[in-house]
């Protein structure tokens, strides 16, 4: 893992948990009826909530699997089998971003 994976690491840290906590906020603290199907669904409609929502999914997709990816290099020390696990996580996020973005923004 270099500098770079190391700094956006931190950087997407810190955006969920800035992401979080708006999430937090407008899901138990704005009001009684914001929760239900209808006001989500509204909410959901919205530009700035479709693009919220498009943004921490994918600092979640990148901070997790770089997690994942600073443990494989850590613990694989075959280069052929960190190779393949590298291609597998890389598969994997870009087909959890894929259904996620699908899933949002129909």
């Amino acid at each position: 893992m270099g500098v770079l994976a190391w700094f956006l690491q931190r950087i997407s840290g810190v955006v969920l948990f800035l992401g979080l906590v708006v999430h937090f906020y407008v899901m138990h603290y704005s009001g009684e009826g914001q929760i239900g199907y209808d006001a989500v669904m509204a909410r959901l409609r919205n530009p700035f909530w479709i693009t919220f929502d498009v943004l921490f999914l994918v600092f979640v997709i990148y901070h997790g699997f770089n997690g994942i990816w600073g443990i494989v290099v850590e613990y694989i020390a075959s280069s052929t089998l960190r190779r393949v696990c590298h291609r597998i996580l890389l598969a994997s996020s870009f087909i959890l971003l894929g259904a996620g973005v699908y899933i949002v923004v129909s």
